[in-house]
């Protein structure tokens, strides 16, 4: 059976910069959906906080929350689960293209 999402996830790899209680740090997206992201970071947020997220290709700021963090890969990036307090296609502009490449 197939899980029920409230929108499509797209791959795509968008650099970001991440904020949560002091300087801004670099990050990097590598599935988006209007409702949050999967994006990869070199600090591990704990989980269920808010962070100021945004999308230097757009110039518009959004607010998510960690819902789920993984442990560091290979390559010494963390994964993070973030969903946004508003879904938004604005945020992602052309980046967020609805019959682009389905994560699965």
């Amino acid at each position: 059976m197939r899980e029920q999402r409230r929108s499509r996830r797209i791959l795509a790899s968008i650099p970001l910069e991440i904020e949560w209680d002091g300087e801004p740090q670099p990050a990097t997206t590598a599935v988006i959906n209007l409702n949050g992201a999967l994006i990869l970071s070199r600090l591990n947020w704990p989980a269920s906080c808010e962070l100021r997220i945004k999308n230097p290709n757009t110039g518009l700021q959004t607010l998510g929350r960690v819902v789920w963090c993984g442990n560091h890969d290979a390559t010494g990036w963390y994964k993070l689960g973030v969903e946004f307090g508003n879904p938004s296609s604005e945020f992602w502009g052309e980046l967020y293209d609805a019959q682009g490449e389905e994560a699965s």
